[in-house]
C-alpha cells in the first residue's frame, strides 16, 4: 500500500527538470521573470520597463547624449530616439544642447519626470526582493556584483555591438 501511495505522489509532484547550465538560457529566464515584475508595477504608472530604464539611468548618472544612454541601457540608437521622443512628449525628459558639442543634445530628467522616477522606484522596491527570493542577502548582493562587473565589462568593450554597429572584424577598413 505504502508504494501506491508513493507512486501516486510521483506522478502529482514529478521531479522538477534538471536546470540548464547554459549561462544565456538562464539569463534569459530571469531576465523574462525581472521583466514580468517590473512591468506588473510600472503599468499603473503608465511606464514601460524601458521608459524607466532610461528615467532611472538618468536619475542615477545625470544628464547624458542620446548615444551614451542608448549605450549604457544597451539599445539600438534608432529606438533610442523614438523612446527620448515618448518620454519628450509626456514631459518627463527634455532635450538640451550640449554646451560643449553643439552637434549633440543632453537629456535631462523634468521636475516631472524626476517624481515619476521616484514613484516607479517606491513601486519597484520589492520587485527585486521577490525575484531574488531563493537567495539569502550575502548570495544576492554577490549576484549583483558579480552582474555589475560583466555589464560593465560589456558597455566597455561592445558599445559598439550593443549600439547596433556591425562587429569591429566586419568593419571595412
Amino acid at each position: 500500500m505504502k508504494d501506491n501511495l508513493s507512486e501516486r505522489q510521483v506522478k502529482r509532484n514529478p521531479a522538477p527538470p534538471k536546470q540548464t547550465g547554459r549561462v544565456g538560457q538562464l539569463l534569459f529566464v530571469v531576465q523574462q521573470a525581472a521583466q514580468a515584475l517590473a512591468a506588473e508595477r510600472l503599468e499603473p504608472l503608465g511606464l514601460s520597463p524601458r521608459a524607466w530604464g532610461v528615467l532611472s539611468t538618468l536619475a542615477e548618472s545625470g544628464p547624458l547624449t542620446q548615444i551614451d544612454l542608448a549605450t549604457t541601457m544597451s539599445i539600438d540608437r534608432t529606438a533610442m530616439v523614438y523612446l527620448i521622443d515618448e518620454l519628450e512628449a509626456a514631459a518627463l525628459v527634455e532635450r538640451v544642447r550640449h554646451p560643449q558639442d553643439r552637434r549633440a543634445f543632453l537629456i535631462h530628467l523634468t521636475p516631472a519626470g524626476q517624481d515619476l522616477q521616484a514613484q516607479a522606484a517606491a513601486a519597484l522596491a520589492g520587485a527585486a526582493k521577490a525575484l531574488l527570493a531563493p537567495l539569502d542577502a550575502a548570495e544576492s548582493q554577490l549576484l549583483i556584483d558579480l552582474l555589475a562587473k560583466v555589464a560593465a565589462h560589456w558597455q566597455q568593450v561592445g558599445g559598439d555591438r550593443q549600439a547596433g554597429a556591425p562587429p569591429r572584424s566586419a568593419r571595412r577598413r
